[in-house]
Parts: C-alpha cells; sequence; structure tokens
C-alpha cells in the first residue's frame, strides 16, 4: 500500500477521516480480507505509519524522502520494498501487488482476481479497470493557438459518432495492480507486458485525488452503509 504524507490537492487526504475512519484503514482492511500472505504500508510519514499498524498492516520500514516526493515513480517505490524484504528480511516474493487507499470502496474480491490472473495466465501484470464514461474516439485537443483536433486523429463519421460500434475503452481504477516479481525485476515497470485486465463496477471505483472526490466517496460510502472501519 503506497500512502504518503505530502498530497498537495487534497492535504493529509490518507488520514482523514472518511465517514468516521482514516481512508487508509480501507484498503488496509481490504487487503488483510484477501488471499495475501501480507499486507505492507509503504511512508515516510510517522501518522500514517502508526494508523497503518492500528488497523493490522506491516510497516518494517520507512520509505525514503526521495521516494515521496511528487514525481517518485511507482516502480522505485515497489523495488525499494522487494529490497528491503530479501536483503534486510531474506524473504522474497512470486507476486507484489500495488494498492493505493484512494479507492477506498474496492473489495477483496477484485485484489484476489488480479493475482489468480497472474497465477494462472500468461500474463505479467493484472490490474483493475473501470469502463471509461465516453469513447477516447470523440475527445478533442487543441493546439498552441486554439484550434481543435481529434485525441485519436480520427474523423468523427458513422464509423465513430454510434457508441454501441465503438470498442469498449477502460480506465485504470488504481485499486490494485499484481505484478509478477520476476518479470518486474527483469524489467522494472509496473504495466509489465502481457497485460490483462479485472473490471470494477461504479461505485467500487470511486478514486479520491481532491476535496469534491472525498465528499462524493462520503456520500457513496453512507449508500453503501460503509460508515466506520472498525479498529
Amino acid at each position: 500500500i503506497q500512502a504518503r504524507g505530502g498530497s498537495k490537492r487534497l492535504p493529509r487526504k490518507n488520514v482523514k477521516l472518511l465517514n468516521g475512519a482514516p481512508l487508509i484503514s480501507y484498503v488496509v482492511r481490504t487487503a488483510l480480507a484477501a488471499s495475501l500472505d501480507r499486507v505492507i504500508v509503504t511512508t515516510e510519514d510517522d501518522e500514517i505509519a502508526a494508523v497503518a499498524k492500528q488497523y493490522g498492516a506491516d510497516v518494517p520500514f520507512r520509505r525514503p524522502e526521495a521516494l515521496a516526493a511528487d514525481y517518485a515513480s511507482d516502480e522505485d517505490i515497489l523495488m525499494h520494498a522487494l529490497d528491503f524484504c530479501r536483503d534486510a528480511e531474506g524473504r522474497d516474493y512470486d507476486i507484489i501487488v500495488k494498492l493505493h487507499p484512494t479507492t477506498p470502496f474496492s473489495r477483496p474480491e477484485h485484489i484476489d482476481a488480479c493475482v489468480e490472473t497472474i497465477k494462472t495466465t500468461d500474463a505479467n501484470c493484472c490490474f483493475t479497470v473501470r469502463q471509461a464514461a465516453e469513447p477516447p474516439q470523440w475527445m478533442f485537443v487543441t493546439d498552441d493557438s486554439g484550434v481543435a483536433q481529434t485525441l485519436l486523429g480520427n474523423r468523427i463519421d458513422e464509423k465513430t459518432e454510434h457508441k454501441q460500434l465503438l470498442k469498449i475503452p477502460y480506465f485504470p481504477t488504481g485499486a490494485a495492480y499484481a505484478i509478477r516479481v520476476a518479470a518486474f525485476r527483469s524489467h522494472p515497470q509496473v504495466f509489465a507486458e502481457p497485460l490483462r485486465v479485472v473490471t470494477m463496477g461504479p461505485l467500487d471505483s470511486i478514486d479520491i485525488d481532491n476535496e469534491l472526490d472525498f465528499m462524493l466517496a462520503e456520500l457513496v460510502g453512507r449508500q453503501l452503509g460503509v460508515l466506520t472501519v472498525q479498529r
């Protein structure tokens, strides 16, 4: 579970109370209920570490400050955790699952489905997705002079104007990325090909990035009956 203390758009979001419980407690609960051998939180922040331990996660190290900077790569953060387990503890793993506290309503079965896909297929990475609201064929970008053109460079015509004629587009939810460790060590990248996906529903996929997202998550949590996480 990646949880740094220096979030910018929603300060201290990982320990912010969501319907009575710290945001990070939701993903810790979900991960502990999944079929994982170990749940580690990687953070540089003492408060996040304490809350994570309170809810049952393992926090065996502090993440170096350089890996908690705004543009630190997920690959470096994951490799640091794997290297610590191997070098400091003598423990290695077949599969690592990258999780984020910002999708609080993901479920253990989403994690387990990603892991099972790695175990039973040729995939080196399996990650959770949701169906995108609109197809990329309908999206536009503008150049420096304000001229608009389609994102994909296509014309919107009889082949692309009807949504039902297009392939369903998917967007990563950020909830879970299961990665084969051997492939990751060979070529350190989260999206290690071949790729496969696990689809999540729209409510399960709520992702918190700013204050408006947090307000929406509180409403969805009440609707789902997810009011608090028991200690």
